[in-house]
């Protein structure tokens, strides 16, 4: 059984640094396109300041037959800043970059495997390809990112739960 661990959302929380600006932006009135906003922003700059949740770094290392897949909006920007990131802090496990236009089931095999991921619409497609969902909640909200409430999946919040398989 392979295990699959989501970043943005799970290993860090980058969501206050990558939309920090985004959101000022959209209070003032003013359109911005979220898909070119994550494009163009400064991943180095958005990791810099994106806290580790619940110490995942050290527990990845700890696990067996891990992998790190991860939906990128761009390799040369986003792409190269997580892997330098996460190398950086010692992961030592394969990174699989997802292009943002197909789904983490299109690129690598579901059945029988884990998914830990913070987005219900990406466990639904997990589930959906024959995988084992896990809802990663950092916030004890039980609600995804896009305001999406988990009503199905087992959620954590600590990637300690894959110790377990």
């Amino acid at each position: 059984m392979k295990k699959y661990i989501d970043f943005d959302g799970v290993i860090k929380d980058t969501y206050e640094p990558l939309f920090e600006d985004y959101w000022q932006k959209q209070k003032n009135g003013e359109y911005v396109d979220d898909t070119e906003h994550v494009i163009k922003k400064d991943w180095i700059y958005v990791l810099e300041k994106s806290p580790i949740i619940n110490n995942a770094i050290n527990i990845i290392n700890d696990l067996d037959d891990v992998f790190i897949c991860t939906r990128i909006h761009s390799l040369e920007n986003e792409g190269v800043a997580k892997i330098k990131d996460l190398r950086r802090l010692g992961v030592k496990c394969d990174i699989i970059l997802v292009p943002y236009q197909v789904k983490k089931t299109d690129v690598v095999n579901a059945h029988g495997n884990i998914l830990v991921d913070d987005a219900v619409f990406n466990l639904d497609e997990w589930t959906m390809a024959g995988g084992v969902p896990i809802f990663f909640d950092n916030y004890g909200t039980n609600i995804d990112g896009w305001g999406v409430e988990n009503k199905k999946y087992v959620r954590t919040r600590s990637l300690e739960i894959l110790k377990k398989y």
